[in-house]
């Protein structure tokens, strides 16, 4: 045992000798340091913000358009699948992610109407946003829940 820990001590002494005498840096055996690209940063809307004017450039706004629509459409979709969900039986998580997904739903509409005038404005290029977006008139358990709420107050109750 003690003649390989001595081997191998001496082996390590001499590739740390070697590494040192090779680089002639006396910093050669600090930690390599690497500079890594940045994430990406995202608008508070979940959109990419990027470092470049995009609106001087049609064929990006459009593809931003046409990924907004994309989004709206599955968000919609999944905002019908959790209504009916809640229809059947109250769970507060799947409240949660419809609520979440209404106030989406508006901003991303919002994104796409002010990404379309843009396009519109700024390039000549008219692009009609309302016929792509499936329609949505909000979730009916969200609607059914403010009106109980509403209505509650109503009853000839006073509340301090």
């Amino acid at each position: 045992k003690a003649t390989i820990n001595r081997q191998s001590q001496s082996a390590i002494n001499r590739n740390s000798k070697n590494n040192k005498m090779s680089s002639g840096n006396p910093t050669a055996n600090t930690p390599r340091q690497y500079v890594g690209k940045l994430a990406p940063r995202l608008s508070a809307s979940g959109n990419v913000v990027s470092h470049t004017n995009d609106d001087d450039q049609p064929i990006l706004m459009e593809a931003k358009l046409i990924e907004i629509i994309s989004s709206l459409r599955q968000l919609i979709q999944t905002n019908q699948q959790l209504d009916e969900a809640l229809q059947e039986s109250h769970d507060d998580d799947l409240l949660q992610a419809l609520e979440e997904n209404e106030s989406l739903i508006l901003r991303k509409r919002n994104d796409a109407r002010v990404l379309a005038a843009k396009l519109s404005s700024r390039h000549g290029v008219t692009i009609s946003v309302e016929d792509k977006i499936p329609r949505y008139d909000g979730s009916l358990v969200l609607r059914q829940m403010k009106e109980q709420m509403n209505g509650g107050d109503q009853n000839g109750g006073m509340y301090l």
